[in-house]
């Protein structure tokens, strides 16, 4: 399985339709959006390079270089030699065996679905068509010239049907898949196809693609033998000049969905395809020869079939060739249908993307169809080169057509801008399309309430192309030409883009704060949770949240969120309306004006509204809890969380719990220790006084309370051991005998409230340090004996780790919890968070949403942003290409024999890593990522056996035919050979 496709928890899953948009249905006549793009070709890498160069009037002609060097001159792509196998999960021999054209749509299809700013789960939520036009096999040519017997690959990995059926397979798309070839026309008519499939419902969304790549000297005698060749390297369409092609090579892609569907869904619109039509020439010429009368048919039923007057169409991409043969019909049959009845100051503009990067042949129409929709997205008509005088065969006044011989503003006009594009094989197969400007954007989104920080997300497949990422970003960020509001990016980078394995989330303030976190992420710094970073390999586990108790609270605390989040406000505020009669006093102007948030009275019920505001915002994120652990007063949180209590009860309870132990006299000494806890009892059995022991925080850490000489001459033994013990500053002495004058006050409370049998995530009571009894935590007598019980903390959190929590978040103003969560339990693969942890409350909360998000939980990306922002363009994922050709292939292995391989040392990572690489046809100095599963590095089902008989050959043992099932990544197999245990 590739990285990719194991971003996603189920792939092929179709997400459902979002509440009140349309669903795809059975219309002839309906618009089809163009909604994404993505092209490479020569001197285009991508779709921005190929709008740079049309608008600048170059051409990307040129003699073959490398492999191809001594060629013709053509369009040549560079580097088709280079695949990101890994990123596709495809094992070495496979990607060596596998046609580039295959590899060029892999990859093109990725960034057209990144340039439709989604991702390919979340594309449609009904079945995907995939449509390729492809005409050439050179590859397989390649491969059966070549001295090498067919492998088990050489089907799939040439098999023209495969163009279509491995996106379809990769991708999870369940619509429509086909190639489609008549000839030059190819991708334009599988364009068409879709279409009508978009219309007849058999698909909700459909990733059209048109494929060339000229491999072989032989194909270009080929042509040459036809007499189709340009002497000069140029196609001069329409001109005098014109003597014949120039080849051309490359692939584009585009994505479409219902034109409704794509307004409904906020899609960025390119175009609108109106309608379209396919014929042939039938036996009205020669069978390499073009057809007037076809071509005004074609022309003619395209126009009907998308509901508009020829005279309507403004501009018309040619088929264009340069032939002089093929131009003058061509202009014919357009002045026939197209420029007849037109005024004579607007006649039909004409033009050919040929002239820039010559004839793709089966990738033609859909490079012509790209320029077309970029024309009519930036309303402007790049320049068709290579036109001085217009051939003599061809009256263009006449006609009412005029070449666009300079790049110019498409004309204004009183009805939407509309052209075509005609493409036209070989053997007569013609095809048009009339495509539409997009209609105007709705209004713009109900403005969000801007939060003064914001999480950046990121992932890559490896730390590698993380960093890459990073840098990406961070460089457009730096383009002046190009401005990126920080919440449109966040939203896009959050919602627009696939989540793999390895992740980092970056908090910023404003652009330039992004940027310069971003390098340092780039270059490999700082580590996770500093300079406003946070990264790791995406965790697994259950999410635990630890409620504070007194001692956290600070003053302010709680004001930022309180104005940046209305959730935590109105939260906040009913907490206050149901404590404050009980007070007698104003609870925020307490905490955040007159700096009484120490005393006990206001301190707990403070931090009691605190908690649960936070709590109501982080829910709001979609952050949610599995566990919930409640450090003293935290419990009561908790206990109201979970429906054991209402809110008007909770806070009952916590006022007047609060007043109980305000009233106290003062004194006491509270003392934390570094001791094990039955030691700790032992010496405060025999102390003379009061004291006890009030937390066990960890297994050497606790917490000792009572009269001040018993506790200090209690805590001076163990500094007499030379253990680490701190005083804290405290008023009373809490969880300790000093505490028994309160509870049969608390228990009359505590009895006159309405309790209920606690419900949602479980409750690991820190009374006890195991799961609460239901019945127990409902019932007033738990709550009486909780003011004096030891805090049972530490024990709780090992409970929480044994049952598989891995992301501890702190439920309060502070990080204590969290710090004490990672002494206790943390082992590597925990992530903790605190989101009140700082006074810049809002980059804590944004780095807690990041957090989760690296740990794996599905975020809510609206409220932690405040609110949706627009989906913007963002670089494209950048593959890691390395070079897979036929001359890659490793020699097939010899038979196993008691010499062959590596050898057995009693180092099993060696052994694994060596052995994994020699099956994936990697060298040993090529990287292998142990964390991985191996399918996901690629390793097929002849693969695993294979690696299965190296190593139970090598060890000389016996394992199992389900051993990389039962061990599915190299490191767990490794740890299973170091256990030493029958596998």
């Amino acid at each position: 399985m590739s990285p990719a496709r194991d971003s996603d928890r189920n792939p092929k899953a179709a997400r459902p339709p979002r509440p009140g948009r349309p669903t795809a249905r059975a219309d002839d006549t309906a618009p089809v959006a163009v909604v994404g793009m993505a092209c490479r070709f020569p001197g285009a890498d991508g779709l921005a390079a190929f709008w740079r160069l049309l608008l600048a009037g170059e051409d990307a002609i040129g003699p073959g270089t490398g492999g191809r060097a001594g060629r013709r001159l053509g369009g040549y792509l560079p580097d088709v030699d280079l695949f990101d196998a890994g990123f596709f999960g495809v094992p070495a021999p496979e990607a060596a065996a596998l046609d580039p054209q295959q590899r060029l749509l892999l990859e093109l299809t990725w960034h057209a679905v990144e340039d439709a700013r989604t991702t390919p789960r979340e594309l449609s939520p009904g079945p995907v068509g995939v449509f390729v036009g492809a005409g050439s096999d050179e590859y397989a040519f390649l491969s059966r010239s070549g001295a090498g017997l067919p492998s088990t690959y050489t089907m799939t990995g040439t098999g023209r049907t495969f163009l279509a059926n491995r996106l379809s397979h990769f991708y999870g798309f369940t619509g429509p898949s086909l190639v489609v070839d008549t000839g030059q026309s190819s991708s334009l008519a599988a364009l068409h196809q879709a279409v009508l499939a978009l219309r007849r419902g058999e698909c909700a969304a459909a990733v059209v693609g048109g494929v060339q790549l000229n491999l072989t000297a032989e194909g270009d005698e080929v042509v040459e033998a036809l007499g189709a060749l340009s002497p000069r390297g140029r196609c001069h369409t329409f001109d005098a000049r014109a003597d014949g092609i120039v080849r051309g090579e490359g692939a584009g892609v585009v994505v479409l969905k219902p034109l409704d569907l794509a307004l409904a869904d906020g899609d960025r619109v390119y175009c609108t395809l109106l309608g379209g039509a396919m014929n042939s020439d039938g036996d009205r010429t020669a069978l390499t020869a073009p057809s007037e009368a076809a071509q005004r048919e074609v022309l003619a039923a395209a126009c009907r079939q998308a509901g508009v007057t020829p005279a309507e169409v403004g501009y018309v991409e040619l088929h264009g060739t340069g032939t002089a043969l093929g131009d003058p019909v061509e202009a014919a049959a357009l002045g026939g249908v197209l420029g007849h009845g037109r005024p004579g100051d607007r006649p039909l503009l004409v033009g050919s993307v040929k002239t820039n990067i010559g004839h793709l042949e089966a990738a033609a129409g859909i490079a012509g169809f790209i320029k077309t929709a970029l024309a009519l997205f930036h309303r402007q008509l790049p320049a068709s080169l290579n036109f001085r005088t217009a051939n003599p065969a061809i009256d263009l006044e006449a006609l009412r057509v005029r070449v666009c011989a300079r790049r110019r503003d498409w004309p204004e006009g009183n009805a939407p801008r509309i052209a075509g594009v005609s493409s036209f094989g070989l053997g007569g197969t013609n095809c048009h399309v009339v495509l539409g400007e997009a209609p105007a954007p709705a209004g713009p989104l109900e403005p969000a309430v801007p939060v003064s920080a914001v999480p950046v997300v990121l992932s890559g497949p490896t730390p590698a192309v993380l960093r890459a990422r990073a840098r990406d970003l961070a460089d457009a960020l730096g383009d002046p030409g190009r401005p990126l509001a920080l919440a449109d990016l966040a939203w896009t980078a959050a919602t627009a883009r696939t989540a793999f394995t390895h992740r980092a989330g970056v908090i910023a303030s404003d652009p330039d704060e992004l940027a310069q976190r971003l390098r340092a992420l780039a270059d490999g710094s700082p580590d996770d949770g500093e300079g406003g970073l946070v990264q790791g390999p995406r965790g697994e586990g259950r999410t635990a949240f630890l409620f504070a108790g007194q001692g956290a609270q600070r003053l302010g605390m709680g004001q930022g969120l309180y104005k940046e989040f209305p959730v935590f406000a109105q939260a906040f505020d009913e907490a206050c309306a149901r404590l404050e009669p009980v007070l007698g006093a104003d609870l925020a102007d307490a905490m955040w004006q007159r700096q009484e948030v120490d005393r006990t009275e206001h301190a707990q019920p403070a931090l009691f509204a605190i908690e649960v505001a936070l709590y109501r915002l982080l829910e709001s994120f979609g952050i949610v809890p599995d566990l919930l652990i409640g450090h003293s007063l935290g419990e009561i949180a908790v206990a109201h969380l979970t429906g054991a209590l209402s809110l008007q009860d909770a806070a009952t309870l916590v006022a007047h719990r609060a007043r109980l132990i305000g009233e106290l006299p003062p004194g006491g000494a509270m003392v934390a220790v570094q001791a094990q806890e039955d030691e700790a009892r032992r010496v405060v059995d025999r102390a003379p006084g009061l004291v006890g022991i009030a937390a066990v925080n960890g297994a050497r850490s606790v917490v000792l309370s009572g009269e001040e000489d018993a506790t200090l001459k209690a805590a001076a033994h163990f500094e007499e051991l030379g253990r680490r013990t701190r005083r804290l500053r405290v008023s009373v002495a809490g969880h300790s005998p000093l505490m028994a004058p309160v509870q049969e006050p608390l228990r009359s409370v505590a009895e006159s409230l309405t309790w209920n049998l606690p419900s949602g995530p479980p409750v690991i009571s820190t009374v006890t340090g195991e799961l609460v009894d239901p019945h127990r935590f409902a019932d007033p007598d738990y709550w009486v004996h909780h003011v004096c019980a030891p805090v049972r903390f530490g024990p709780a959190l090992g409970t929480a780790h044994r049952l598989g929590a891995r992301f501890f978040l702190e439920i309060g103003p502070g990080r204590a919890l969290t710090t004490l969560a990672a002494e206790t339990v943390g082992h590597g693969t925990e992530r903790f968070g605190a989101p009140m942890a700082t006074r810049d409350e809002t980059a804590g909360v944004a780095e807690t949403a990041a957090c989760a998000h690296v740990f794996g939980l599905p975020v809510r990306w609206g409220p932690v942003l405040g609110g949706p922002a627009r989906r913007i363009d963002l670089p494209l994922y950048p593959f890691q290409r390395r070079r897979h050709w036929l001359d890659t292939v490793d020699e097939p292995a010899p038979p196993p024999s008691a010499a062959a391989g590596p050898r057995w040392s009693g180092d099993p990572f060696d052994l694994v890593v060596t052995c994994t690489l020699q099956a994936l046809g990697l060298g040993p100095d090529a990287d292998l990522d142990v964390g991985r599963s191996f399918s996901e590095l690629g390793l097929d089902s002849r693969m695993a056996v294979a690696l299965r008989t190296t190593l139970a050959r090598v060890t000389g043992r016996s394992l199992p035919t389900t051993l990389l099932f039962d061990q599915p990544t190299p490191a767990s197999l490794i740890e299973a050979f170091r256990a030493d245990t029958p596998l």
